[in-house]
C-alpha cells in the first residue's frame, strides 16, 4: 500500500483495515464490514503526529 488513507479488504476470516503511518502499515482486523467502516473512519480523521526527531 502506498497511500495514507485507510484500505479495507474481506478475506476468509473477516475484513482487514490497512493504513501506512509513520513509514509503516497498521493493520486492524474486524469481524463486520461495519467494523471496518468505522475504523477506516477513524483512522482517516485522525493521522499521525509528525515526529520532532530530526532525520
Amino acid at each position: 500500500m502506498t497511500t495514507d488513507t485507510p484500505a479495507f479488504t474481506r478475506d476468509n476470516e473477516g475484513w482487514i483495515v490497512r493504513v501506512r503511518m509513520g513509514g509503516r502499515i497498521q493493520e486492524v482486523r474486524c469481524t463486520t464490514e461495519s467494523q471496518a467502516r468505522y475504523f477506516a473512519t477513524v483512522l482517516a480523521m485522525n493521522p499521525p503526529k509528525p515526529s520532532k526527531l530530526r532525520h
